[in-house]
């Protein structure tokens, strides 16, 4: 009697091990990703959060779970996303861009489902904070908003004489007003002419940027999800029309833009992943403030630069981290 006890004992004791080391599927943590379409920054993004976790100990497959939908550039669409996730009884979801991120909030502010956003330009102004050093709900995450001054300084740099600055972003996106905004303050204060032209849909880029091509010296886009997933179309369009064309994030630039100083986006995903580590220790989402990256990359596509007529001077040049 006392040998068969002791067995129990043992297989009781083998099981709680289990346990522990997260040998069961109790111990899985299922992650729901939310990205509101596909496109180089946004997909390093959450290939950062992704890695972050994995350097973290936090293996898909394994001891995580991630489900990972693309919305396809519809908010209609990430917001029943969020609710598949819900129903599903996701443990934590990152919300990749600010449509994204609003869905989520939305479906989750009255849960307590920890929501982690990130590619986010303003997470006070769209509602997602109460403030960025306290965020006073269940929802933290990372901002991308980049150093504007030093963005729309570089095209004075390289275009000395250049005079009127065409502003071009997607009207439904609140990140890129945000951004537009703030460059139009920036290049006025620098002697610069401004124009702003919006685009309503993927049906429009072509013709938003033909209709500066014989205005505007140069054009700035802001990261703009809609026009960053346009960006053959952009650099096509320039280069026909001789048109130097400045963009805000590195992969825009890589794909048809002159220079920028960037954020990194994978960087970026995995100090997100950093956070999700936190909450998943313990920490409450509310109390962990939102982060943004303090330091900027020069990044430049002399490529393209030739291809629209621009010779970068080459102290700039020599400045440059990247180079296309």
């Amino acid at each position: 009697m006392k040998k068969k006890l002791a067995l129990i004992m043992a297989a009781v004791l083998a099981m709680m091990s289990l346990v522990a080391c997260g040998g069961t599927d109790t111990e899985v943590v299922n992650i729901g990703i939310v990205q509101i379409q596909q496109h180089a920054s946004l997909d390093e993004a959450t290939q950062g959060f992704i890695d972050g976790l994995k350097e973290a100990g936090y293996v898909d497959g394994e001891n995580i779970k991630i489900d990972f939908q693309n919305a396809s550039g519809e908010i209609t669409n990430a917001q029943q996303i969020c609710q598949l996730f819900e129903s599903n009884g996701v443990d934590l979801v990152l919300a990749n861009a600010t449509p994204a991120a609003q869905s989520a909030v939305n479906v989750f502010q009255e849960t307590d489902v920890p929501v982690l956003f990130t590619s986010v330009t303003d997470a006070v102004s769209n509602g997602l904070v109460d403030s960025n050093e306290a965020p006073g709900k269940n929802v933290t995450g990372t901002l991308d908003m980049p150093d504007i001054n030093q963005q729309i300084q570089i095209i004075k740099d390289i275009l000395p004489e250049a005079k009127t600055l065409a502003i071009l972003y997607t009207s439904s996106e609140p990140n890129s007003k945000i951004q537009a905004d703030e460059a139009k303050a920036a290049a006025e204060k620098i002697g610069f002419t401004v124009m702003i032209q919006t685009a309503s849909s993927s049906n429009d880029y072509q013709q938003v940027i033909e209709s500066v091509a014989d205005k505007a010296d140069a054009v700035y886009i802001p990261s703009d999800n809609g026009f960053a997933s346009a960006m053959a179309t952009v650099n096509q369009t320039a280069v026909e029309n001789k048109l130097p064309v400045f963009c805000a994030v590195e992969a825009m630039i890589k794909e048809g833009g002159i220079a920028t100083y960037a954020i990194d986006y994978y960087e970026l995903g995995k100090q997100t992943a950093a956070q999700a580590v936190r909450i998943l220790k313990g920490e409450k989402a509310s109390e962990i403030a939102v982060e943004t990256q303090k330091e900027f990359a020069l990044v430049i596509n002399e490529t393209f630069a030739k291809s629209v007529g621009v010779e970068i001077p080459q102290e700039i040049l020599d400045k440059a981290a990247i180079k296309y």
